[in-house]
């Protein structure tokens, strides 16, 4: 349940801990992605995160949003879901645990739907591609 705040971020989300320039966003996305040596052993650490009660709290989701979208500080749980965001972009979650699955999808989906404008904005920092994320939704 977890994952679904940093894809939510989800997104899904995941990780920066200074604000950058958006010109810079999705190199700092891509490296995020090379950082993280071990996925499945790292996505561990997100096994017990209530990720409903985080996206059904507006100052919680806003904050990880700020964060995901480096208009904000990070708070560390932010920070390492932000470093997913660009894993999940680029290879579609490969390594995460069915339950993980689940809960990724969940957590992009609801910032699809409910938080749209943001959704666009996570997709063009982290899928510049505009198709990966989406992609990977849809599957």
């Amino acid at each position: 349940m977890h994952c679904k705040v940093l894809i939510a971020l989800c997104c899904v989300a995941v990780y920066a801990v200074q604000a950058s320039p958006a010109g810079t966003a999705t190199a700092a996305a891509v490296s995020a992605d090379d950082e993280i040596k071990d996925f499945p052993a790292y996505m561990k650490r997100f096994d017990k995160l209530n990720v409903e009660q985080v996206l059904n709290n507006d100052r919680v989701l806003a904050s990880h949003l700020k964060c995901f979208l480096n208009e904000g500080p990070c708070v560390q749980q932010s920070r390492d879901l932000k470093r997913v965001i660009p894993v999940i972009a680029n290879n579609g979650c490969n390594g995460c645990t069915e339950r993980q699955m689940t809960t990724i999808k969940k957590s992009l989906n609801f910032l699809r739907t409910k938080k749209p404008t943001e959704w666009a904005r996570l997709v063009k920092i982290y899928d510049p591609s505009g198709t990966k994320l989406n992609k990977f939704l849809d599957a």
